[in-house]
């Protein structure tokens, strides 16, 4: 439940988490092995092959170079995700996420004008803040549900309606265990309402789990190799969905050929647990240890995802810090410890 005895800090929340080598929102990790795949295709011997990728436009052979990528990524996260293809046909390269979630929030108000209805997103609380911006960018309402007493807000949501989800969850990085749960009481009560899976912290979570995305009311699937990769600013990402998104039709020719290839070459050289796997001990324990230490707190454990650490707080927080990183109205603490992480795997 939410705290009503919160107050705003009266101290500068980013300045002192930057002092403690710690973020509230969630940056890339950079990895050696993501630069070196960066060089090895930017490398004399690659570069042939990296300027024929630019090359006879005309011929139309970039039309299907995404493909690659696609197969690549299903592969990669079969064991995870093992989404089938036939139920979502529709499949687009995207800057990142991003690109995917924004085209699919105006796609739906852009629906909702043309048959009449009133749209509205749901939302946990402290969820990714980019889907509520983007459904209030387009004037979509937008209803937020503590997700601890998910079942009590089942009636607050209409036929019409979607539902925006990451899992693993961005409200604390770990892997939610109600997802199944809920995604089933949702279609029996309201087999129309579309759940929006996000699955950009897939490849970030260091042991072996599953999400099942093959339901009768899952409409698109959204994911990023950002987090998990290291690769924020080369914008890989895409979605599969059930029904054609005709805003993103042209990304069939208007895409980013490296961050395709760089994609493509990273998921193929590093399973989908071994880099979280990897950092979950040689950097995410350590750097945790060190913010608490630096910051003056304690009681956070590590998150499935390897960027961040948590903490539920049982009863009043002990401090004004540990107030201030309370996600929205949730009693989840959150801290992402990447700039303490790149600091002890030397990448600064």
């Amino acid at each position: 439940m939410s705290n009503p005895q919160r107050t705003e800090p009266v101290f500068d929340l980013t300045e002192t988490l930057k002092n403690a080598g710690a973020c509230q929102t969630i940056y890339s990790f950079i990895m050696p092995e993501t630069e070196a795949i960066i060089d090895k295709l930017l490398s004399e011997d690659g570069r042939p092959h990296y300027h024929n990728r630019y090359r006879h436009a005309w011929t139309s052979k970039q039309d299907i170079t995404h493909e690659a990528f696609f197969t690549t990524w299903l592969n990669w996260t079969k064991e995870v995700v093992g989404l089938d293809t036939d139920i979502f046909p529709h499949s687009y390269p995207t800057a990142g996420a991003s690109e995917a979630l924004r085209e699919a929030i105006y796609s739906y108000g852009s629906k909702a004008r043309t048959d009449g209805f009133l749209p509205t997103i749901h939302v946990f609380e402290g969820e990714y803040e980019g889907f509520a911006a983007y459904a209030e960018a387009a004037g979509i309402p937008v209803q937020k549900h503590n997700r601890d007493t998910w079942k009590n807000s089942l009636s607050d949501i209409g036929p019409n309606d979607q539902f925006y989800i990451s899992q693993p969850s961005a409200i604390d990085g770990n892997i939610w265990q109600d997802y199944d749960q809920f995604a089933d009481a949702l279609y029996a009560q309201h087999p129309k309402t579309q759940l929006m899976v996000d699955l950009t912290y897939v490849g970030a979570v260091w042991k072996p789990f599953h999400i099942a995305v093959n339901r009768p009311n899952v409409e698109t699937v959204f994911f990023s190799l950002s987090k998990p990769m290291g690769v924020y600013y080369h914008r890989i990402g895409g979605c599969f969905s059930r029904n054609a998104y005709p805003g993103l039709f042209g990304n069939k020719w208007f895409k980013n050929l490296f961050s395709l290839a760089l994609g493509t070459e990273l998921m193929q050289s590093y399973d989908v647990h071994a880099l979280a796997k990897k950092y979950r001990e040689t950097a995410q324990i350590p750097a945790m240890k060190r913010i608490q230490k630096d910051l003056g707190i304690d009681g956070f454990t590590p998150s499935d995802a390897f960027l961040l650490a948590y903490k539920e707080m049982d009863g009043l927080p002990s401090s004004m810090l540990e107030d201030a990183l309370i996600r929205d109205s949730t009693t989840t603490a959150r801290l992402c410890l990447t700039p303490t992480m790149a600091k002890i795997a030397g990448m600064t």
